[in-house]
């Protein structure tokens, strides 16, 4: 398979994304693949401290962000080592998203 780099504004949902420590995380993806990964948080869930991630399924519904240890999240920043994640919101539609049109609507 063939790596490309491409701006955060081509990514599409269904899209596989590569990330590793010091990049920011351009879509909400779903991690497919982990190696001791780690991403810092605190502009969705306060949490200062970054927090593990990998790929297992999470067999409960409605968790809080810093629960979805299976999720990266738009705009957040991988701390220590790498992942792959599938491609699931972009744009508006991410958490990031969301906060930042709550944020215009007042």
């Amino acid at each position: 398979s063939t790596v490309i780099v491409l701006p955060a504004s081509e990514l599409v949902p269904g899209d596989i994304v590569l990330v590793e420590s010091g990049d920011r995380i351009p879509a909400d993806i779903r991690f497919i693949e982990t190696n001791s990964c780690y991403a810092e948080e605190s502009a969705l869930t306060g949490e200062s401290v970054p927090v593990g991630k990998h790929s297992l399924p999470i067999n409960e519904a409605d968790l809080p962000l810093g629960d979805q240890r299976n999720m990266g999240f738009m705009g957040t920043m991988v701390t220590r080592g790498t992942a792959r994640g599938l491609v699931i919101r972009t744009g508006m539609d991410t958490e990031m998203g969301k906060i930042a049109d709550l944020i215009q609507q007042t």
